[in-house]
């Protein structure tokens, strides 16, 4: 009844039934079912923007899988490429995607490997990289199979167009697409881009037109509030300020149902969170259940404190003390866990190896931080650091635009309390004066007198909002 459902885009009720398999399949080995079942729930979680609550299902589910049902696989990878795509980590959405398209290849199931593909194009767009999308989009475009595929592409593609300012060809795709058929809310939100456009063209009838008629179609609580923004901006123009005020208050309305997505914690965290937890249970390890038990704590508190000052301005130095003291908690942890992962392996190493020689031993240690930290692929290390350290990188990155790659991983390196001997190794340094330089090179980039400030330095990034 379930799968039914799902497959024609109905909401995912009752949830008695779902919670009710998710039972019966845990206490019957039954690992697909356990995790096709536990996918829907995902999924009617994801449907009412619930997200955190769905890539928790997600995680569980892929857990669960036999990893040889491609076609389950790709459906999980899939729906966690959504939630990341919508939380704006696109690189990791980018990965979800292309493993969904090559699990609906393996099983042969064209349709959604197609839409895998459409939605790699829309980390692009997302990402505003419009070119690279653009390209995208029409290298698939012969991937399409039948009209709702075709429409569904000349969606995105007048998006693009509209996004990257070419608003004449925007138009053309937008009315090609109107008579196209649509699954789900498609059809709300190609009349809502088409009213965006009308209005940026001051066509103010068509603009308020299309608006309206969105409601007359499933529609998604983003472009309700869209289409609400478009209809006051042309009652403005009209001066019907009664009218105004109405469409503006349902606008506001909507404000609050998005503000509690956003509040949500991000996929991301979860899916690290997860994943460290599985290592801590391989491992035995019940330090390693703490620190991950509080990481993911401390997270939560974090968003939830950060909603919470917007809110009562009064409290502010308060609740800044708490998310630094949090965060700081944060890092100990992490640093506890991977300095205990890192010794255990040395350890290994030493008693394995050794008469090793001081290249081969090098070449271990790189291998561990590479294993532990993925510090060979440097955006993925950065992503990683990005999700422990509360976007440090990424606040470096926009504030200090001369920094380099070495210093970004340094900083990151000193938070964590690497040691010295292992961060030459990493950055690829022969001596401790080429380290030293590249710290004293710091305090200028970051208008700072010495290197004595630095430590204190990246710790007030880190626990800022």
């Amino acid at each position: 009844m379930i799968q039914a459902l799902d497959r024609k885009h109905l909401p995912l009720n009752p949830n008695s039934l779902l919670d009710y398999s998710i039972e019966y399949y845990q206490n019957h080995t039954d690992g697909d079912r356990l995790a096709t079942s536990l996918l829907f729930k995902g999924r009617a979680y994801k449907y009412a923007a619930q997200y955190d609550k769905a890539m928790n299902l997600y995680l569980k589910s892929l857990d669960e899988a036999n990893t040889t049902n491609a076609l389950l696989l790709g459906r999980i990878y899939l729906d966690m490429g959504d939630i990341n795509n919508i939380q704006g980590d696109y690189t990791l959405a980018r990965e979800k995607y292309r493993k969904a398209y090559t699990y609906f290849m393996e099983a042969k199931f064209q349709p959604q490997a197609f839409y895998s593909r459409l939605n790699i194009g829309r980390t692009y767009h997302e990402a505003k990289d419009y070119k690279t999308a653009q390209q995208f989009y029409k290298h698939i475009i012969n991937d399409a199979k039948d009209s709702v595929q075709l429409g569904a592409l000349f969606q995105e593609i007048g998006l693009n167009f509209y996004d990257s300012k070419q608003l004449d060809s925007a138009l053309i795709y937008y009315k090609k697409v109107i008579s196209y058929p649509y699954i789900g809310t498609n059809r709300s939100i190609r009349y809502s881009y088409l009213a965006n456009l009308y209005f940026d063209i001051e066509q103010y009838d068509s603009a308020f037109i299309y608006a309206n008629n969105s409601f007359k179609y499933e529609i998604g609580f983003r472009t309700q509030r869209d289409c609400y923004r478009i209809m006051a901006n042309c009652e403005f123009v009209k001066k019907n300020t009664v009218k105004v005020t109405t469409y503006m208050n349902k606008y506001v309305a909507l404000g609050d149902s998005l503000r509690k997505v956003e509040a949500q914690i991000k996929g991301s965290y979860m899916e690290t969170t997860h994943k460290a937890t599985k290592e801590a249970a391989r491992s035995k390890n019940i330090a390693g259940y703490l620190g991950v038990t509080v990481l993911l704590l401390m997270i939560a508190g974090y968003l939830v404190s950060k909603r919470y000052r917007k809110e009562k301005k009064q409290m502010h130095d308060t609740h800044t003390e708490e998310t630094g003291s949090r965060h700081k908690r944060i890092i100990q942890d992490k640093r506890f866990a991977i300095q205990k992962k890192i010794k255990e392996r040395k350890d290994e190493i030493l008693n394995e190896k050794k008469n090793a020689s001081m290249q081969e031993r090098e070449k271990q240690i790189r291998k561990i931080y590479d294993d532990l930290l993925h510090i060979d692929d440097t955006e993925f290390f950065f992503r990683e650091m990005n999700i422990v350290l509360n976007n440090l990188v990424t606040k470096l990155q926009n504030r200090f635009i001369d920094i380099n790659t070495k210093e970004l991983i340094w900083c990151c390196l000193f938070l964590l309390k690497i040691p010295t001997q292992d961060m030459l190794i990493l950055l690829d340094y022969k001596t401790d004066n080429s380290l030293k330089t590249l710290k004293n090179r710091l305090p200028k980039k970051f208008n700072l007198e010495n290197a004595t400030l630095l430590g204190d330095f990246l710790i007030g990034i880190l626990t800022e909002d």
